[in-house]
């Protein structure tokens, strides 16, 4: 399940709210314009575990898409440019 995206102005009027939330070990997304730009993740949360979340929605995403690994290689470039 993904974690829920939250827009900027909501998070900043709600802030007290999505602290509570991730404290309880939830991840709020942030995203200004729909595009994601930030996480609150919960501290001491293992980053190995952000880790094998990433990799296991690149399997999610590569299995739904049938990507190639070309395609694959050029999303991790993207933006590097």
């Amino acid at each position: 399940m993904p974690n829920p995206s939250v827009p900027l102005a909501e998070a900043k009027n709600k802030l007290s709210e999505l602290i509570d939330r991730v404290s309880r070990g939830e991840e709020i997304v942030i995203s200004r314009h729909h595009t994601d730009i930030a996480r609150l993740v919960p501290i001491g949360r293992s980053p190995r575990c952000d880790l094998r979340e990433a990799i296991a929605r690149m399997r999610a995403t590569r299995k739904h898409r049938n990507a190639s690994v070309e395609e694959v290689l050029e999303w991790r470039s993207e933006g590097r440019r």
